[in-house]
């Protein structure tokens, strides 16, 4: 009989939520489910700005099950799945399904990529996103940044989004060449602090239109950007133009990567029609860990590079970092860098990484337990968070 027939043991009685306030535009949150066998198994469900809707149903599942213990992963969220459902309650499942199969690979003893099928690799590529925790967005803050973010982290790479203030549907169009030259110049400071071999990735948030993301690929090819994320709303174009947006970049020596929103296999199969990116990067929070897994095999298979969007806490990035070892092909993951000096002191120790590599922990589940003397129990009130973000420097796509 295997673990998991043994199911009294992965029973889940019980749902506990943390906070940890990083900035007025950042609050981590962490699941925790107990079993049973006593064993805890974490997750996380940061999202931006949905603090309250996470306490909410945080809340009433608390009280399900305090009613009625749930049997598995799939009577535990099916209390609260919807056909539709919100980002804040995609996100609450994925933290309850990654927090299910970190308690499984506990009891199983072994590392939670084994879950997965194995490890594919010992060492993970990985690249720092350091947009948010950029507080000068002069040229010279970015580049100190960067610099610091490197020489700290071991990255092979790093990715900014430059473009602050620019929507090419609501700024005026005697400003846009302004803040496209702004961000132009915060591109240059960085890539002057690269050292040979170290990329650099562009993420635009959706900022422009056809037009003028055209006008600018040549200026990234010129400045050596390896790759320019998610240039225009890529889901309203058609696949023809998509295409040509490709095309164009390509010609510029750019990749074109995207797909963090994708949420199931149908979105992630119009994407992969669409022939508009070279590099799709789903995010686990929006897709679960398994149909994460089964998008990024898919993506694989037509020969399209794979990576994943990871720009939160220490949880997530556990998790991505095993189904990133766990998958057939991985082009680079990526890691939230020098936003907060919590993501180690929750994790109780620094990643172990070597050559701009992240190594995969081999210890049971994702290899530590968070630290709750660092956390706070799920509770908005005792948040300040901003009633918006938008015009808020590094807020990513609201800035």
């Amino acid at each position: 009989m295997s673990f998991l027939e043994t199911q009294p043991r992965c029973t889940i009685v019980r749902v506990d939520g943390y906070q940890v306030q990083i900035s007025g535009k950042t609050t981590w949150v962490f699941l925790c489910l107990g079993f049973s066998s006593g064993v805890n198994g974490w997750g996380e469900a940061t999202l931006f700005g949905a603090e309250r809707e996470l306490e909410s149903l945080l809340n009433r599942l608390q009280e399900s099950l305090r009613v009625e213990p749930a049997q598995d992963i799939a009577d535990l969220i099916g209390r609260f799945r919807q056909a539709n459902m919100s980002g804040a309650r995609a996100t609450f499942a994925s933290a309850l399904e990654q927090a299910w199969l970190h308690g499984l690979s506990q009891m199983a003893s072994v590392p939670l990529y084994c879950l997965f099928g194995g490890a594919e690799r010992e060492n993970v590529s990985f690249y720092a996103n350091i947009n948010r925790g950029i507080a000068d967005r002069s040229p010279k803050g970015f580049a100190e940044q960067a610099e610091k973010a490197l020489a700290s982290s071991g990255a092979q790479a790093v990715k900014i989004a430059p473009f602050d203030g620019l929507r090419w549907d609501s700024t005026p169009l005697r400003q846009q060449a302004k803040l496209i030259d702004n961000g132009l110049q915060r591109i240059a400071a960085v890539r002057e602090k690269l050292h040979a071999g170290q990329k650099l990735l562009v993420d635009c948030h959706a900022r422009f239109n056809p037009y003028l993301a055209r006008s600018i690929f040549c200026d990234l090819g010129a400045l050596g950007v390896f790759w320019v994320e998610e240039p225009c709303a890529m889901a309203s174009l058609s696949g023809q133009e998509q295409r040509s947006l490709r095309q164009s970049a390509n010609a510029s020596d750019l990749m074109l990567a995207g797909a963090e929103t994708v949420s199931n296999l149908a979105e992630m199969e119009l994407v992969l029609a669409g022939e508009g990116h070279d590099v799709v990067l789903p995010d686990i929070r929006m897709t679960g860990v398994a149909d994460g897994i089964a998008m990024l095999r898919l993506a694989a298979a037509k020969q399209i590079a794979c990576s994943l969007h990871n720009p939160v806490g220490p949880v997530l990035d556990a998790v991505s970092t095993h189904v990133a070892a766990a998958l057939p092909s991985f082009l680079i993951l990526e890691r939230q860098v020098g936003e907060s000096a919590k993501f180690d002191e929750i994790r109780g120790s620094e990643t172990n990484v070597s050559s701009g590599s992240v190594t995969v922990d081999r210890q049971q589940g994702i290899g530590f337990f968070p630290d709750e003397n660092a956390l706070d129990p799920l509770d908005v009130r005792q948040l300040e968070t901003a009633l918006s973000f938008a015009g808020m420097s590094g807020a990513g796509p609201d800035a």
